[in-house]
């Protein structure tokens, strides 16, 4: 007996002209590139940090010396962690826990709704410091703003994915009529 699960199923599906990829396997992957692009964009930010150099942008539309070098750049404010460095082990968090859910049998299990809590802390944390940047600061930091739209979508997609793995499932009273 073949189960969907297995090797032949899924090669019998694939003879079939349906998918032989896993239900939901594009959202992973989506999760995957923007974690690695919030990845770039916080690692550029926590390089400037460690560096101590300008971050290059443009100065017509933004001006991120003036929102990195404010305290709000900081946790704690000055002499607190940047938060380009929380943005950067958030990102690799994010990735690594993507990547541990195919190999690791508790992150296979429970890796949706990790991720799905760590997305919506960086989206609050963005939507924080957006604000910041809008109400306080008058200036708009374009890799900041990078960030903050790539974590929207980050947490809009493991939304999508933990719902939608919820819905695969069959509940309770399903399982026992069965």
């Amino acid at each position: 007996m073949t189960t969907s699960h297995s090797a032949e199923g899924y090669l019998a599906k694939a003879a079939d002209g349906v998918s032989a990829q896993p239900k939901g396997d594009s959202l992973w992957r989506i999760s995957l590139i923007l974690s690695l692009i919030g990845l770039c964009i916080a690692g550029y930010l926590a390089y400037t940090k460690l560096t101590n150099t300008e971050i290059a942008c443009v100065q017509a539309i933004s001006d991120c010396s003036y929102v990195d070098s404010s305290p709000y750049a900081y946790l704690g404010g000055y002499g607190g962690v940047p938060i380009a460095y929380i943005g950067f082990g958030g990102y690799a968090a994010i990735f690594l826990t993507l990547l541990g859910e195919r190999r690791l049998g508790l992150l296979s299990r429970y890796g949706k709704w990790l991720i799905l809590g760590m997305t919506l802390i960086g989206f609050l944390v963005s939507g924080y410091l957006v604000a910041v940047q809008a109400l306080v600061l008058n200036s708009f930091c374009q890799w900041c703003m990078g960030s903050a739209v790539t974590m929207t979508v980050l947490f809009g997609v493991s939304f999508a994915r933990l719902w939608r793995a919820l819905s695969a499932e069959p509940d309770d009273e399903e399982a026992e009529q069965a």
